[in-house]
């Protein structure tokens, strides 16, 4: 009767000691918050020059639906590979974060940079990437000033799709010229006038 009743003791300690090892090792396995939105980075404007000598601030607008972890700036020298990594401070009573990266780190022709918020779940996002990051680039006078990511520079390539321009339009002329030119007999030949208003090409 005695080891009747101790058996079944010891079934049901091992029953619920099995259950409640379960239930513990699912709860371990679940997600602390069931948080699965990512951050939001936003920078409404960049200055995209730097002057020799000057730091560099940084500031961008981060916002998460529970809370933000960390900020880090990435950054390196235009045409290196490696990229230094430095922590943005929380500003105080705004959701903007900020860091500076010190004239002695700006080296010419520029720098690249790019921006990861992880929030508290540990969900990260980035503001430029390590394949395409922002670019700032170095002067040596004038004053930095603010743009956006896009910009009105004329390329080499259209440079050269002007000078062909006019290459062309002084050829057509002087083809009209010479064909007005023909004819036989005593008359004048006739003249063909062909005026052209345009800007000058660029050099």
């Amino acid at each position: 009767m005695i080891k009747t009743i101790i058996r079944n003791s010891l079934i049901v300690i091992l029953s619920q000691t099995f259950v409640y090892t379960t239930v513990l090792s699912a709860g371990q396995l679940a997600l602390p918050s069931g948080d699965l939105i990512a951050p939001e980075i936003k920078q409404s404007k960049y200055i995209d020059t730097v002057k020799q000598g000057t730091d560099y601030n940084i500031t961008a607008t981060v916002t998460d639906n529970v809370g933000v972890k960390l900020v880090t700036l990435y950054y390196r020298t235009i045409g290196t590979e490696e990229y230094k990594r430095q922590t943005m401070d929380k500003i105080a009573n705004t959701d903007d974060y900020h860091t500076t990266i010190n004239s002695e780190s700006i080296k010419a022709p520029g720098f690249e940079y790019y921006v990861q918020a992880m929030d508290n779940a540990g969900n990260t996002v980035l503001y430029g990437y390590s394949f395409s990051p922002l670019s700032v680039k170095t002067v040596s006078d004038g004053t930095a000033v603010a743009t956006s990511s896009t910009s009105s520079t004329v390329t080499e390539a259209e440079k050269s799709s002007n000078k062909w321009l006019w290459i062309g339009l002084g050829v057509l002329a002087v083809g009209l010229v010479a064909a007005g030119g023909g004819g036989g007999g005593d008359s004048p030949p006739p003249t063909a006038t062909l005026n052209i208003n345009a800007s000058d090409p660029t050099q």
